[in-house]
């Protein structure tokens, strides 16, 4: 009995938060094609599901019909509710890096000795 109430709760779960739900809707899918399929018989499943799907929605007589076509709309509230037996402390404070080494960029020997005499020369201040 345990794992029927297991998968019963698992499957409500899946269905009511994810959009997987939305699968259910395949039948709705097959009877609106049949009924474009009826009143147009050179529509393809292809054309079908750009008219739906991809091109901008046009109003027109049958967009009642056409929001109840799965993945059309999105319906799903994700809230999921987690009980903690504890509560969880967070430190979320930056933690402070300390320096330990100083590091000086200027060699005591500059500018060296002989570059005084090469051809390129650090500028001169007169």
């Amino acid at each position: 009995m345990k794992p029927r109430i297991t998968l019963f709760f698992m499957v409500l779960l899946v269905l009511t938060q994810t959009e997987l739900h939305q699968v259910l809707k395949l039948p709705v899918l097959i009877v609106h094609f049949q009924e474009h399929r009826a009143l147009n018989k050179d529509i393809s499943l292809l054309d079908f599901f750009i008219d739906h799907y991809v091109d901008q929605i046009i109003l027109d007589n049958d967009d009642q019909r056409d929001s109840q076509l799965p993945f059309k709309t999105t319906h799903c509230v994700n809230t999921t509710i987690v009980a903690l037996s504890e509560p969880v402390q967070l430190d979320l404070r930056p933690r402070e890096a300390s320096i330990e080494r100083e590091f000086n960029i200027h060699q005591p020997d500059f500018p060296r000795a002989g570059a005084l005499h090469h051809v390129f020369q650090p500028p001169r201040f007169t």
